[in-house]
């Protein structure tokens, strides 16, 4: 018998303001037809004001444990993906985990921009199969438009607010005869390729948050063909073929992607 992680219930979480590209077109040079035609984005969900990215999590986070049919207590393991925590420190996980009234177990935030809730997930994965966890709240959350520049039309319309969250619970199955929960993660990072998706700011460098720049046609290149790789690569780690699988779920940044 081993450990797995199997995916006990799932949450999200958008903003009500919604700004169409009928909106976006009134501050900055584009149209509803140039975004559409692009990116198949009609609109995007924005934070109001005094709505953090630990109150989306929060909203994620409690429909996720009422799908699991849990209670928050029974949590002993907070794991947020953010690039858009409340606060430079604490950890906007301390801040959920305070929200929903849990005192035990541990809470932390990692920074992987797009790839943060696949970090997360596998973190949280590893706890559970060593046995330092029994159950985990894995969420993703951005109030990303916070980190834009509303006059980079390159960048403005493809980015909105929101939050997901799964509870991760922890089994023990025959691998021999139960093939289910999370099989394997593969993760990989590039460090010389930072520069085309970044923040020209921070704490150490500017003292300021600064704003999303991006270089579209490289990071469009990249990103499907590192998908395609590690989806090849993961199939191999688990001695399957692409026949064997229903439904494939990727980082969908926009319809031409």
């Amino acid at each position: 018998m081993i450990t797995r992680s199997i995916l006990a219930g799932c949450g999200a979480y958008l903003p009500d303001r919604v700004i169409d590209n009928h909106e976006l077109a009134k501050i900055v040079d584009t149209s509803d037809e140039w975004i559409k035609q692009r990116t198949g984005i009609e609109r995007r969900h924005v934070a109001a004001d005094g709505e953090y990215t630990s109150d989306l999590a929060v909203r994620a986070a409690d429909k996720a444990l009422k799908r699991a049919n849990l209670s928050a207590s029974q949590i002993d393991l907070i794991i947020v993906a953010t690039t858009t925590p409340d606060q430079t420190f604490p950890a906007t996980a301390t801040k959920v985990q305070a929200d929903l009234g849990i005192t035990n177990g541990a809470a932390f935030d990692i920074q992987a921009v797009c790839a943060g809730f696949v970090y997360a997930m596998t973190v949280a994965d590893n706890f559970l199969r060593a046995g330092q966890s029994s159950r985990a709240l894995v969420i993703g959350a951005e109030t990303f438009t916070r980190l834009l520049d509303w006059t980079d039309r390159g960048t403005c319309v493809l980015f909105g607010d929101g939050a997901g969250a799964v509870v991760l619970d922890s089994l023990q199955i025959d691998p021999k005869t139960q093939q289910y929960g999370v099989l394997s993660t593969h993760l990989h990072s590039d460090g010389r390729n930072r520069d085309i998706l970044y923040v020209d700011g921070g704490p150490s460098m500017t003292s300021e948050t600064g704003h999303v720049r991006m270089s579209g046609k490289e990071v469009f290149k990249h990103a499907v063909s590192k998908l395609g790789s590690v989806i090849k690569e993961t199939l191999v780690a688990n001695n399957l073929s692409s026949d064997d699988i229903d439904w494939l779920v990727p980082h969908q940044a926009n319809r031409r992607i």
